[in-house]
């Protein structure tokens, strides 16, 4: 059933509680849809995950940056694959620091330039 509205403290800190019992923990920003309001997703690295209705998308993002955890717009990146259950996937690598990306980029326009 959708919820709408802000999320209850117990729910932040069931997602707290998850976020310490996992490792390699990400956040998406889900987008509201047609039946569920917007809301904070908390992905695992072994796939498990947990969510609670945000009414704010800063506020989400605050919440992930005082845990220490990356922040994404699901609406643009899309879903880790390693969330879609049914298969056991290999635990997924380290999510690349700016300066891997930075260098991505740089030889990919490197290349691209050739």
């Amino acid at each position: 059933m959708p919820r709408f509205g802000r999320p209850k403290r117990d729910e932040l800190e069931k997602l707290k509680e998850f976020a310490a019992k996992h490792q390699g923990v990400e956040g998406y920003l889900e987008p509201r849809t047609a039946t569920f309001d917007q809301s904070l997703l908390l992905v695992a690295r072994g796939g498990e995950w947990q969510r609670v209705p945000v009414t704010d998308r800063k506020k989400a993002e605050s919440f992930c940056k005082r845990l220490g955890i990356p922040f994404y717009d699901a609406g643009i990146v899309g879903y880790p694959e390693r969330m879609r259950g049914g298969r056991k996937a290999k635990p997924a690598p380290e999510a690349p620091t700016p300066a891997e990306l930075e260098a991505w980029f740089q030889a990919e326009s490197a290349a691209d330039g050739d």
